[in-house]
């Protein structure tokens, strides 16, 4: 078996460019929380697409290649189809990422690969439906494997993301992995519990305290287990970088072409100016991406709002300089970013947060 590793140069450090384009996905996943991936976001918030072209547009030219629109849920965002076309036509974005856990994305798929998506990335932590409706709170398994499926008749390429939760779905991984491969998915994203998600300043009451009286740490599953046995069922394995700042991934390539990539908090991550004097560092999340929220602004981390960009002005009178301007600015936090090997347990986590 091949064993490849993927360094990150000082030229490369940049970061993921994922855009938050609504603010709410219409469940309940008790390992998220109501705003998505945006720092707290008001209910009904969405990006206009000319405002989010302005911002797409500066990241663009400050040679970023690759979009991922996220939410929220972007299968609920009306203007998506029109926003991908958009993205590719006007912006120039080579890669197009659709990241969705709601059953229209399949509803939508043809007409957005025809637009321009070049990989559609559906979530799926179960096979089992009551699970799956324990997790979420919405009874609509057999809905989104069908949609899944969907997206795999499109012909573009189809990544699964699965949240790895000990005590919930972690010996279920095997069977959920199989599933994709004989359905056809390109990969499997098998992701850790964001355990230090509940330190960010949104305030919401966690479905998981009432279903289960646990917290989020209490989910959290080490992912070594998992890997070793990835790696003897695979062909082939190579550690890569999501986008230049990304945690280290493992990636393992089935026999059947299908890969397995392991995303595991406790490989290290990137950090930066906005990171001191953080409460919480060393964080799960740190520097991976630039976010843009649905109201309009730079997000740094997953955590943070004091260290956000606001950008709404600047979008409603059309300002692109001034935008531009931003843009770079906040790409200079990631040009001097540092690599920190290894995560904080999530004892160590309680521990800083004075818990």
């Amino acid at each position: 078996m091949t064993v490849r590793v993927g360094m990150t140069t000082e030229r490369e450090r940049v970061p993921q460019f994922r855009v938050t384009v609504n603010s709410r996905c219409k469940r309940a996943c008790f390992y998220c929380r109501p705003s998505g991936e945006a720092v707290a976001t008001a209910a009904g918030s969405e990006l206009c697409p000319d405002h989010l072209l302005l911002v797409a547009g500066a990241v663009r030219r400050q040679g970023v290649s690759g979009i991922k629109l996220t939410g929220g849920d972007p299968a609920l965002y009306g203007p998506l189809v029109e926003v991908v076309r958009r993205l590719r036509e006007e912006a120039g974005f080579a890669e197009i990422e659709v990241i969705s856990r709601h059953p229209v994305i399949g509803e939508r798929a043809q007409e957005l690969a025809e637009a321009g998506v070049t990989l559609f990335n559906v979530s799926l932590d179960t096979l089992d439906p009551v699970l799956h409706k324990d997790i979420c709170a919405v009874d609509d398994h057999d809905q989104v494997v069908e949609a899944l499926r969907a997206c795999v008749a499109t012909g573009v390429p189809v990544k699964v993301n699965v949240v790895v939760m000990g005590g919930v779905n972690l010996d279920e991984v095997p069977a959920l992995t199989a599933f994709c491969e004989e359905a056809g998915v390109a990969a499997v994203k098998l992701l850790d519990v964001i355990r230090d998600l509940g330190e960010s300043s949104e305030s919401f009451t966690r479905r998981l305290e009432i279903l289960r009286g646990k917290s989020l740490p209490d989910l959290y599953a080490p992912l070594e287990e998992l890997t070793g046995t990835l790696r003897a069922l695979s062909v082939d394995e190579e550690v890569r970088s999501q986008g230049g700042l990304g945690h280290p991934l493992t990636v393992f390539t089935m026999p059947s072409g299908m890969e397995v990539v392991v995303k595991d908090s406790a490989a290290g991550a990137w950090y930066g100016s906005v990171c001191k004097g953080c409460p919480i560092f060393p964080c799960h999340d740190a520097l991976m991406a630039l976010r843009l929220t649905a109201d309009g602004r730079l997000q740094f981390c997953l955590l943070r709002e004091d260290v956000t960009v606001d950008l709404a002005q600047h979008l409603a009178a059309g300002d692109t300089a001034a935008v531009d301007a931003a843009v770079e600015a906040a790409f200079h936090v990631y040009a001097d970013a540092y690599f920190r090997a290894g995560a904080a347990t999530p004892q160590q986590l309680l521990e800083v947060a004075g818990r």
